[in-house]
């Protein structure tokens, strides 16, 4: 594991939504996780979003997401490349996660509205409920990223909303996740907060965003394919970006079968032999048999149609280097 302080780069930066491992009794497998963070910071991932919609963190107690954040700090991962998201249903639980966070140095904190009420929040309620999170905190260090992501918690985050917050709370808003799969919308949230660090979370969007300014990705996909996503990342041009769509897409369309957490497990169970992959917590279901078999064997059968470099799990084809040239020249 890495030691040093890394700082998240200001452009091009991959951070991957991490999925939180679950012991039998339901709380955050602290040991797995820290070395699936490990894994991913070391496959090229610039920085880990923990307890976020992929890491159901939601579901766990604020305690248990304290504890995950301290076994992180235990385990050395540098602190400056987390983001915790700090969603609940309560101000004061969010209060108390932020808080916990800022004081162990993570680079900012996610937070999406409360997912109860849906329709019958305005957008002056959802302006009145960051502005109290914001006011309780009552922290000066504090960087929120405001979370968009309407199809799980049914309340947009909209531009006169993000403009109210940059404009009554200076320096405080850091960016904006955008996980609405709108690329119109990205874009405008790009031209129009050019301050701030606009994340997408749709990863088939990636190219058009990087080239429009996004200052990246907080991607759940990156948990199970990190090497394919720093590949996208490093290509040189737009263009290079747009040509590894087709593996990526394929990739996604195999875990998508099934609820998407729970085939992200499913995938790292399988490849770590750690039964506490496998596990989600109520009121998600693991992936039955045989639908488990049949996505495992299309996902490992997907990697190792990949050059060895973008595989995270599969191994180099050292018997026929040739094969990796050719599936290199084809995408």
């Amino acid at each position: 594991m890495k030691t040093d302080n890394k700082v998240l780069p200001k452009s091009d930066c991959l951070l991957v939504a991490a999925a939180t491992p679950v012991t039998e009794d339901f709380h955050p497998d602290l040991g797995l996780l820290a070395d699936h963070v490990g894994m991913l910071l070391s496959a090229g991932c610039d920085g880990i979003a923990i307890f976020g919609t992929t890491g159901e963190g939601m579901e766990f107690p604020i305690e248990d997401r304290m504890r995950g954040l301290e076994g992180l700090m235990a385990a050395r991962v540098p602190p400056a490349q987390i983001i915790v998201s700090i969603g609940a249903l309560a101000i004061p639980d969010i209060v108390t996660l932020a808080r916990h966070a800022l004081d162990h140095g993570v680079d900012s904190v996610l937070l999406m509205p409360p997912c109860v009420y849906r329709g019958g929040i305005t957008e002056e309620g959802t302006f009145r409920f960051y502005a109290k999170v914001i006011d309780r905190i009552a922290r000066a260090d504090l960087q929120l990223c405001l979370y968009h992501f309407p199809d799980i918690c049914g309340v947009p985050i909209t531009p006169r909303v993000i403009r109210r917050l940059d404009e009554d709370f200076p320096g405080i808003i850091s960016g904006v996740k955008d996980s609405g799969g709108d690329f119109d919308f990205t874009e405008a949230l790009i031209r129009r907060f050019s301050h701030l660090s606009i994340y997408t979370g749709t990863e088939v969007h990636l190219p058009q965003a990087l080239a429009a300014g996004a200052r990246g990705t907080i991607c759940g996909l990156g948990n199970v394919m990190p090497r394919l996503m720093r590949a996208m990342f490093d290509a040189p041009t737009a263009f290079d970006r747009r040509k590894l769509l087709p593996a990526l897409l394929s990739g996604d369309f195999i875990l998508s079968r099934r609820p998407f957490a729970a085939s992200v497990k499913a995938v790292l169970a399988s490849v770590t032999g750690r039964a506490g992959w496998t596990r989600v917590l109520p009121p998600m279901s693991e992936v039955p048999m045989p639908e488990r078999e049949w996505l495992l064997k299309d996902f490992m059968r997907w990697e190792a149609g990949l050059p060895s470099a973008w595989r995270s799990f599969g191994q180099a084809d050292t018997e026929n280097p040739a094969k990796d040239a050719r599936l290199l020249k084809a995408s």
